[in-house]
């Protein structure tokens, strides 16, 4: 029968908790939280995450995300134009990265210079990247 000491010692190892205990999952409600959750984020992207950190990261960019629409989206909708240049300066990307990343240089280009749309492929590459609504593009 596990003592509670075990139970501890296995609750204090569990990844997940640690990085709870961290930045708790919980509504982002000001600019410095948003900083911090975004230095996590940053930290944790591209890493070999277990599945409960991969949960966790999933959950805070959902928060982080939420917060930056209720709190740093301009009261009318975006264009899908201006949505995608917010992404790029969001993230620091240039039209050549987001060109490499839905395979079309050109079609970026064109795109924002509104002279064409995106593809039904491009928009499905971008909202799975940046985890946004596909119809921010549309």
């Amino acid at each position: 029968m596990p003592t509670a000491r075990s139970k501890t010692t296995k609750f204090t190892d569990d990844p997940y908790m640690s990085l709870v205990r961290r930045f708790p999952l919980r509504p982002i409600r000001n600019d410095a939280e948003h900083r911090r959750a975004v230095a996590v984020v940053e930290e944790l992207l591209g890493t070999m995450l277990a599945s409960g950190e991969g949960d966790y990261l999933d959950t805070l960019i959902l928060l982080v995300n939420k917060y930056e629409d209720e709190c740093h989206t301009p009261a009318g909708k975006l264009s899908p134009q201006a949505a995608l240049r917010a992404i790029m300066e969001f993230n620091n990307l240039t039209q050549k990265e987001i060109g490499e990343l839905i395979g079309s240089a050109p079609a970026v280009s064109m795109f924002l210079k509104g002279e064409r749309e995106l593809s039904k492929h491009h928009i499905k590459v971008l909202a799975e990247r940046f985890r946004v609504n596909a119809n921010l593009f549309l």
